[in-house]
């Protein structure tokens, strides 16, 4: 037992999994990093959970010993309010940690975790669910409570057991009604492609019969961040599901054959292509809506002897993880500033030193975390969750981050540096579409010049409205490698949807935007709106503000939300108003441009009963 505490004291996890990956050369080096596919790799979910297993039921006041938990002074009036939701896991090792917890700067805890026993789908163990004063504090901060359960074998025999499903279902509903809780959490790991379609369906039943028996709670799932092999049907999932928790980290880990960020905004290499930007960009393409997407971030790093100093480098035996807290109090050894790096395409920081070789550790900082709550922000998601709290431990550089990006009345950015998703090195991914906002403060214009514009022509387009959603004023629509013009927004918001098909990629584009004060510009003209009546319409519009005659020949298209052209139609000149069959159109919300084969005219919205 002192061994194994030693051992926890200094490394946290120390992973026991021996897997080295295959380099194959075929021309030029292609290397493929093992991820959540190799049999032997296992989540720091689970990974933890089988560490601290091992020491049984113990006392708060055990784990805190193990942690070196020090209580601090914390002041949560001067806290704005939450903007966006911020999905914490308790695990419940954490002691009393959460007595360092900035209630009103988390919205969800998720009590990690009720342990399947697969055979009778009751638990192996719910870790003090129902006496747990950090879930008592939680619910008395008005911070919503979640159940989660885990899975993580057994997954034949529990899916193929109707009793079984059942029983845990049973058991759910009472262990939330009984705590006053408000949702569980499904973590259901390396499940096997035989079960995916019972995975589905219980989900179906937990949900139905969750709705029937509290219709206020939520059911979500920890989702993966590569969802290999298609096991989890989001599509499918998504219509009863409240929300997806998806674990957007592990990109690289203790079996890794390469060093590498364990949650990377953009990939390191062009090799190994999964990242945090990517994954967002895979359950939009599943058609998951951005108000279901919150994206997981990492409280700890990953360290593994390495065959050099600097990013990217082969590994030289297994990682292992640490907590933020763990590096940070270490910052005057092997963990100094001196000993930095940020690796430049994905943004991620390490630390290099040689101690009986070279060792590499990959931790996220204040920047690279902020840019990813940045991306939270432009691509409108709901928000973040967190692996784990407590793992800052005192130290509050990602909670400052949390008040700045997420809170009512925190900045806006008044600059920054723009990407695509394939960020400053690679192209941007295949069946790509979303909208992507960019808000400045209150009483500014927007200013964007790109850099760069490099898309496939005619099939990947980028659109840029003038405003907060697609609705607005239509600025420009770009395709091909002509760069736009600088584009001056009305106001203080600009939003891009970006849309790309299954066949060839592109670099993308790049971009820089600042601001102005409003006073301090002309005013700029923006596209005008089209009078069309009636709207909402059943068989047929007519545009009444638009006078052709200013115009040669005029072209109308009618796009679906999708920005999917479905409706072409010509306006020749002194043909006003127009009159338009919209018959054929199913009942939905529709947008209409009008060009002249150089420039939008005019746009609308079109409400179709």
């Amino acid at each position: 037992m002192i061994e194994f505490i030693a051992e926890t004291l200094t490394l946290w996890l120390d992973l026991s999994i021996m897997y080295k990956l295959i380099y194959i050369i075929a021309g030029i080096l292609f290397s493929i990093t093992v991820f959540a596919q190799a049999p032997e790799f296992i989540s720091i979910h689970e990974l933890q959970q089988q560490i601290f297993d091992k020491y049984g039921k113990r006392t708060a006041a055990f784990y805190d010993s193990i942690h070196q938990f020090k209580i601090m002074d914390q002041t949560l009036a001067n806290k704005g309010e939450l903007q966006k939701r911020v999905f914490g896991y308790h695990p419940y090792w954490g002691g009393n940690n959460y007595l360092n917890y900035q209630w009103n700067l988390l919205s969800d805890l998720c009590y990690f975790s009720y342990e399947v026993d697969p055979s009778s789908g009751n638990p192996l163990t719910i870790h003090d669910w129902e006496t747990s004063p950090a879930i008592d504090s939680a619910l008395a901060h008005s911070v919503k409570v979640h159940l989660c359960v885990t899975l993580f074998s057994g997954h034949t025999i529990f899916f193929e057991s109707e009793i079984a499903r059942q029983n845990l279902i049973d058991q759910i509903i009472v262990l939330i009604q009984d705590r006053g809780a408000q949702g569980v959490n499904m973590d259901v790991e390396a499940l096997p492609s035989s079960q995916s379609v019972n995975f589905t369906n219980f989900m179906i039943d937990l949900c139905n019969q969750m709705e029937a028996a509290l219709p206020e709670a939520e059911v979500s799932i920890a989702a993966p961040a590569v969802n290999w092999s298609n096991k989890f049907n989001i599509p499918v999932l998504k219509d009863h599901i409240d929300f997806f928790m998806v674990m957007a980290y592990d990109y690289y880990w203790g079996g890794s054959g390469e060093a590498g960020p364990v949650s990377p905004l953009y990939s390191m290499t062009g090799y190994y292509d999964y990242n945090f930007s990517k994954t967002i960009s895979y359950y939009q393409s599943q058609t998951v809506p951005d108000s279901m997407l919150i994206l997981g971030v990492p409280y700890y790093a990953y360290q593994w002897p390495t065959e050099g100093q600097y990013a990217p480098s082969s590994t030289n035996g297994n990682g292992s993880a640490y907590t933020v807290a763990n590096i940070m109090n270490n910052a005057s050894g092997n963990y100094n500033p001196g000993n930095k790096h940020r690796e430049p395409n994905s943004f991620a920081p390490y630390f290099a030193f040689e101690v009986n070789g070279w060792h590499q550790c990959f931790l996220d900082d204040a920047m690279s975390m902020g840019k990813k709550f940045d991306i939270v922000n432009y691509r409108r998601l709901a928000g973040i969750g967190i692996w784990a709290l407590g793992y800052d431990n005192g130290y509050t550089d990602f909670w400052d981050l949390i008040e700045e990006k997420f809170t009512e009345g925190s900045s806006a950015l008044t600059a920054d540096t723009i990407f695509d998703s394939g960020g400053p090195t690679w192209d941007y991914y295949n069946d790509e579409n979303y909208l992507y906002t960019i808000t400045t403060p209150e009483n500014t214009q927007v200013h964007l010049s790109f850099s760069y514009l490099e898309m496939e022509p005619g099939y990947d387009s980028l659109w840029i409205f003038d405003g907060p959603e697609m609705w607005a004023s239509l600025i420009g629509v770009f395709s091909g490698d002509s760069i736009p013009p600088l584009i001056m927004a009305s106001g203080n918001k600009l939003s891009f949807r970006f849309k790309s098909d299954a066949g060839i990629t592109a670099p993308g584009w790049r971009a820089v935007y600042d601001t102005m004060e409003v006073s301090g510009i002309f005013n700029k003209q923006p596209i005008p709106q089209l009078l069309v009546f009636p709207n909402p319409a059943r068989d047929h519009i007519v545009l009444l503000n638009f006078n052709t005659s200013l115009f040669e020949a005029c072209r109308g298209v009618i796009y679906s939300n999708a920005l999917q052209s479905l409706k072409e139609f010509q306006i020749d000149p002194g043909n006003f108003p127009y009159t338009l069959d919209i018959s054929d159109l199913p009942a939905g919300v529709y947008f209409l441009k009008i060009d002249d084969g150089n420039h939008v005219i005019a746009t609308a919205k079109i409400v179709k009963q």
